[in-house]
Protein backbone atom coordinates (compact mmCIF):
# COMPACT_ATOMS: atom_id res chain seq x y z
CA UNK A 1 0.00 0.00 0.00
CA UNK A 2 2.73 2.34 1.21
CA UNK A 3 4.53 2.00 -2.43
CA UNK A 4 1.41 2.69 -4.50
CA UNK A 5 1.16 5.93 -2.54
CA UNK A 6 4.85 6.96 -3.48
CA UNK A 7 4.00 5.64 -6.55
CA UNK A 8 1.28 8.29 -6.97
CA UNK A 9 3.45 10.68 -5.58
CA UNK A 10 5.95 10.43 -7.93
CA UNK A 11 3.61 10.41 -10.70
CA UNK A 12 2.08 13.94 -9.41
CA UNK A 13 5.28 14.82 -9.68
CA UNK A 14 6.27 14.06 -12.69
CA UNK A 15 3.18 15.52 -13.73
CA UNK A 16 4.41 19.28 -11.98
CA UNK A 17 7.81 19.12 -13.48
CA UNK A 18 6.31 18.47 -16.81
CA UNK A 19 4.28 21.17 -16.63
CA UNK A 20 7.13 23.47 -15.56
CA UNK A 21 9.14 21.93 -18.68
CA UNK A 22 6.39 22.99 -20.91
CA UNK A 23 6.16 26.62 -19.66
CA UNK A 24 9.91 26.67 -20.04
CA UNK A 25 9.71 25.82 -23.65
CA UNK A 26 7.29 28.28 -24.42
CA UNK A 27 9.42 30.91 -22.54
CA UNK A 28 6.44 31.88 -20.36
CA UNK A 29 7.35 32.45 -16.35
CA UNK A 30 11.07 32.78 -15.08
CA UNK A 31 13.95 31.51 -16.49
CA UNK A 32 14.77 28.23 -14.24
CA UNK A 33 18.39 28.14 -15.46
CA UNK A 34 21.70 29.55 -13.61
CA UNK A 35 22.60 31.79 -15.89
CA UNK A 36 19.06 34.09 -15.62
CA UNK A 37 19.27 33.38 -11.63
CA UNK A 38 22.85 34.80 -11.28
CA UNK A 39 22.57 37.47 -14.04
CA UNK A 40 22.23 41.36 -12.61
CA UNK A 41 19.77 43.10 -13.49
CA UNK A 42 21.64 44.58 -16.63
CA UNK A 43 22.45 41.08 -17.99
CA UNK A 44 18.74 39.78 -17.62
CA UNK A 45 17.45 43.00 -19.86
CA UNK A 46 20.55 42.63 -22.50
CA UNK A 47 20.44 38.81 -22.82
CA UNK A 48 18.61 36.65 -25.12
CA UNK A 49 17.47 33.68 -22.78
CA UNK A 50 15.74 31.50 -25.30
CA UNK A 51 18.61 29.03 -25.25
CA UNK A 52 18.35 28.69 -21.51
CA UNK A 53 14.52 28.44 -21.58
CA UNK A 54 15.02 25.78 -23.90
CA UNK A 55 17.71 23.99 -22.19
CA UNK A 56 15.75 24.34 -18.98
CA UNK A 57 12.50 22.89 -20.51
CA UNK A 58 14.07 19.69 -21.78
CA UNK A 59 16.20 19.04 -18.38
CA UNK A 60 12.92 19.11 -16.93
CA UNK A 61 11.00 17.03 -19.37
CA UNK A 62 14.00 14.26 -18.92
CA UNK A 63 13.63 14.51 -14.70
CA UNK A 64 9.73 14.25 -15.38
CA UNK A 65 10.63 11.01 -17.64
CA UNK A 66 13.29 9.86 -14.60
CA UNK A 67 10.52 10.20 -12.21
CA UNK A 68 8.18 8.44 -14.24
CA UNK A 69 10.44 4.99 -14.58
CA UNK A 70 11.19 5.53 -10.87
CA UNK A 71 7.25 5.06 -10.04
CA UNK A 72 6.84 2.53 -12.41
CA UNK A 73 10.14 0.55 -10.86
CA UNK A 74 8.48 1.28 -7.25
CA UNK A 75 5.40 -0.20 -8.51
CA UNK A 76 6.47 -2.94 -10.91
CA UNK A 77 10.27 -3.86 -9.56
CA UNK A 78 11.72 -4.47 -12.88
CA UNK A 79 15.20 -3.42 -13.02
CA UNK A 80 14.58 -2.68 -16.77
CA UNK A 81 12.63 1.29 -15.18
CA UNK A 82 15.93 1.16 -13.21
CA UNK A 83 18.43 1.03 -15.77
CA UNK A 84 16.37 3.35 -17.86
CA UNK A 85 16.53 6.13 -15.52
CA UNK A 86 20.28 5.61 -14.88
CA UNK A 87 20.49 6.17 -18.72
CA UNK A 88 18.12 8.40 -19.03
CA UNK A 89 20.61 10.48 -16.06
CA UNK A 90 23.53 9.75 -18.11
CA UNK A 91 21.65 11.48 -21.43
CA UNK A 92 20.52 14.41 -19.24
CA UNK A 93 23.92 15.16 -18.22
CA UNK A 94 25.48 14.65 -21.22
CA UNK A 95 23.09 17.25 -22.69
CA UNK A 96 23.42 19.73 -20.54
CA UNK A 97 27.17 20.02 -20.61
CA UNK A 98 27.15 20.21 -24.45
CA UNK A 99 24.30 22.35 -24.36
CA UNK A 100 26.36 24.92 -22.01
CA UNK A 101 29.12 24.81 -24.11
CA UNK A 102 27.26 25.51 -27.13
CA UNK A 103 25.43 28.29 -25.62
CA UNK A 104 28.58 29.88 -24.60
CA UNK A 105 30.01 29.26 -27.73
CA UNK A 106 27.28 30.71 -29.78
CA UNK A 107 27.04 33.97 -26.89
CA UNK A 108 30.94 34.87 -27.64
CA UNK A 109 30.54 34.03 -31.65
CA UNK A 110 27.90 36.75 -31.48
CA UNK A 111 29.55 39.52 -29.89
Amino acid sequence: MAETVFAVIMFAAAAGLSVTAVRQLRCKGRCLNNAYIWASEEERKNTDYKPYYKQSGTVFLMIAAMVVLEGLYILLKSRWFMIGGILLLTAMTVYAVGSSVRIEKNRKDNK
